[in-house]
């Protein structure tokens, strides 16, 4: 328990210092691009997804609950069987529309946000899917 409220607290200020960092650079007169905006908001939909993850945990832990078990196992490997292959997706589009990306820090970046984005999105799903299959 005491692992998952250390989590916690570090993916809460890890979270906060995003936001207070494009804050700043906002204050200091940088005006983002749309691409910037995009970036911005992957790592805030990680963040809160982080957090919430982190959260159920620490509530199932201090209820008694196991904090994995078979079918989450289960889900978490299908997910990322589906992940990897959009991800695969993802890639070839990003470098198919690589004239748009200011240099090739923000387009890897980019890839490994969505990636990521497409992981939570088909964890979510499935997991929704399987409980109420169970039902």
């Amino acid at each position: 328990m005491k692992q998952a409220k250390s989590a916690l607290v570090l993916v809460s200020i890890l979270a906060m210092g995003v936001i207070w960092g494009f804050i700043a650079l906002y204050r200091l007169g940088y005006i983002p691009s749309r691409l910037d905006v995009f970036i911005f908001a992957m790592i805030m939909v990680s963040a809160v997804y982080a957090f919430v993850t982190h959260m159920k945990r620490y509530k199932d832990e201090e209820q008694g609950f196991p904090a994995e078990d078979e079918l989450s196992t289960q889900i978490k490997y299908k997910a990322g069987y589906f992940a990897f292959y959009a991800s695969m997706y993802i890639w070839l589009f990003i470098f198919l529309l690589q004239r748009h990306f200011p240099d090739v820090e923000t387009m890897l970046g980019s890839g490994i946000l969505l990636s990521a984005i497409i992981a939570i999105v088909v964890k979510g799903y499935l997991t929704r899917n399987l409980h109420e299959n169970e039902n």
